[in-house]
């Protein structure tokens, strides 16, 4: 299972409602061999390998922009859908998934992910 915020009928099953642009992404994890597949990534140098891919999980609605005009969230956005995003921001929470694992959940906003 390579989302553990998806149950038995694959749907997306995520505790959290962000607000306003506000995203919750689950990073795909970090690779374990380079290249080819010739060459292992040690442990403890895996994070410096991190993809900037990531399942999508939970968006905002929207927000009120300074001159008070609705700024709804586009609809290109799917829940489950693999986006690519800014993976230096450093919003990290750990949030308990359908397996009862702890995962890592990144939080951004939505002009940080393509």
């Amino acid at each position: 299972m390579i989302n553990p915020f998806e149950n038995e009928n694959r749907e997306i099953v995520f505790p959290w409602q962000p607000t306003l642009d506000r995203v919750f992404l689950y990073p795909l994890p970090p690779p374990e061999k380079y290249g080819s597949g010739l060459f292992e990534i040690p442990v403890f140098a895996r994070e410096f390998y991190k993809p900037s891919k990531a399942i999508l999980l939970a968006f905002g609605p929207g927000f009120f922009d300074i001159k008070g005009k609705w700024k709804p969230i586009t609809d290109q956005l799917e829940l489950g859908s693999l986006v690519c995003y800014d993976n230096t921001v450093p919003w990290e929470y750990l949030v308990k998934g359908q397996d009862d694992k702890y995962h890592t959940v990144v939080m951004c906003g939505v002009n940080d992910i393509i």
